[in-house]
């Protein structure tokens, strides 16, 4: 185990002396070992170390400490390990002074999210790497920063074997919210020890980066290796691992392995972005998340119909993705949306906008407030997600990708559809723009207009269906073989179809292509 009280111990200068103080006097007093690198060094170690204190003591140390380790508890019963290991870690906790605590002073959410974007931009800058980045403020924390130590504990050397893994050694200590000074301390520090996976930021608190599914592991154990540096400060000062100790760390498989392990070992072209689409309650936006999330993107299920959204959520997984409640024509709704991206996981790589309603009707029986409500969700939806979005990408720096979910029906128009038509075509307009205005902050703005998709569409419902076979003239049951033999492949388009065009024009392989139409219809415009 590795419980902070006891690394206190292991990790100091007068560790092994204090420890004998609180234990030694006990009729199985524990075992100390000496620093060896893990693996078969170590276990050769601790089996000499038993065999002689067997010899002393007639029976096997119930406790041992390993120095820069942790602690080895055992007994005959799972029951009785508990037992002795909240005993031990009791008596070590009462022979250390408590610890700091300060009501924390918060920062403002814009202060913690404006540093989230710039360390993540100065990591990107540095290493070429998209990381997720979390923010974490506590008592403990909160009195370190007031009292002006933590500068000295995070430039104080790894001490644990964890510490390199997880948080891949100490924090960097940063003074300001500034892209540029991070980056500097972030280069400095990878010159001289390697790169960092925590932050330690004057007045704010601590920063966590790696994949989503690490960014807790890293908190803790940034969290947990200060407090307990700040401990070895009282107990004759902290013992770091040396070079040497901390490369066979770096270097050795089964730590390389742990470290992949805590990371999710995310893969895919897409590993790394952070991307928040709408409507993916259902439908295509559904698609489109599966498909961006299988390709390896943390993602944001944003819809006006929360429990849809929570439930395709839940088929990509906790930790690679979130719910976020969003009506797209409301300002204050897409800030929140964004914001809790922002909260999660620091930053914003993609916005898919597809979130969309299709009204069916005759010019002449199309209600004013149907025409109303398309333009408010087709179009100012897509402005109001497009323009939070190009703000987040621009202060972030990394440049991003932005995809309209149009259709065939924005290139050429289908029979009494004349809400769908008009804002379909103004969304493919709409990215046209935004490609010439963002494309010196390296954000790409294309749009993909697929054809008819049926399966699990909100549009193609009994309704809809109803209306289409009343233009022409049809059986409801004909309605969809109608629509298939109207393309040139005469098959049948699929979301995920769909979602392979925005998975590659979110990817580095379309890295060229901005103001573009994608067009995953089988062929049905090409041949109108």
């Amino acid at each position: 185990m590795h419980p902070p009280a006891g690394l206190a111990y292991v990790c100091a200068k007068g560790g092994r002396a204090a420890v004998e103080r609180l234990l030694g006097g006990e009729a199985r007093p524990p075992l100390w070992v000496p620093y060896a690198n893990p693996g078969y060094a170590l276990a050769k170690r601790i089996t000499a170390l038993t065999a002689r204190y067997e010899r002393e003591h007639g029976r096997a140390p119930s406790v041992v400490f390993l120095e820069n380790h942790g602690l080895l508890v055992s007994a005959d019963r799972p029951e009785a390990v508990l037992r002795e290991l909240r005993r031990v870690v009791a008596a070590l906790q009462r022979g250390l002074p408590a610890s700091p605590s300060a009501r924390p002073k918060e920062p403002t959410r814009e202060v913690v999210r404006s540093a989230a974007l710039a360390i993540r931009g100065a990591v990107f800058e540095a290493t070429g790497e998209r990381v997720c980045v979390r923010h974490r403020l506590d008592a403990e924390i909160a009195a370190l920063l007031g009292r002006g130590e933590a500068g000295s504990p995070a430039e104080v050397s790894p001490v644990t074997p964890d510490e390199i893994v997880y948080a891949h050694g100490a924090p960097v200590w940063i003074e300001t919210v500034d892209r540029a000074a991070i980056l500097k301390s972030l280069r400095r520090r990878i010159d001289r020890q390697g790169m960092a996976r925590a932050f330690l930021l004057k007045g704010v608190g601590l920063f966590g980066t790696g994949t989503a599914a690490s960014l807790g592991t890293v908190l803790d154990m940034a969290r947990s290796a200060l407090l307990v540096k700040w401990w070895a400060a009282r107990l004759g000062g902290a013992r770091p691992l040396s070079k040497a100790r901390r490369e066979f760390i770096s270097e050795w498989e089964a730590e390389s392995y742990r470290r992949k392990l805590a990371a999710g070992m995310a893969g895919g072209e897409l590993a790394g972005r952070i991307a928040l689409v709408t409507g993916a309650g259902s439908g295509l936006g559904r698609s489109i998340a599966l498909g961006l999330a299988e390709a390896g993107a943390v993602v944001a299920l944003a819809d006006i119909d929360a429990e849809a959204a929570k439930a395709a959520a839940g088929m990509i997984g906790a930790g690679a993705a979130m719910a976020v409640p969003c009506d797209v024509t409301k300002e204050e709704q897409a800030a929140a949306a964004f914001g809790a991206v922002l909260d999660g996981w620091g930053g914003l790589d993609i916005l898919v906008n597809a979130a969309g309603v299709a009204p069916a009707y005759d010019l002449v029986d199309l209600p004013a407030r149907a025409w109303e409500r398309t333009l408010a969700v087709n179009l100012t939806g897509y402005f109001v997600m497009g323009q939070a979005a190009a703000r987040i990408m621009v202060e972030q720096g990394m440049g991003g990708s932005i995809v309209n979910l149009s259709s065939k029906s924005g290139l050429e128009a289908s029979k009494s559809n004349t809400p769908y038509n008009a804002t379909k075509a103004g969304e493919i307009h709409m990215a046209r723009g935004w490609a010439l205005e963002l494309g010196g902050h390296g954000i790409r703005a294309n749009s993909v207009a697929p054809g008819n998709v049926f399966k699990d569409s909100r549009i193609w419902g009994p309704e809809y269906i109803e209306a289409c076979a009343r233009k022409y003239g049809i059986k409801p049951s004909e309605v969809i073989p109608y629509y298939v033999n109207k393309t040139a492949l005469k098959m049948e388009i699929t979301g995920q179809d769909v979602a392979d065009s925005v998975v590659f024009l979110c990817s580095d392989r379309a890295r060229t292509i901005t103001g573009q139409t994608l067009v995953p219809d089988g062929g049905q415009v090409f041949v109108r």
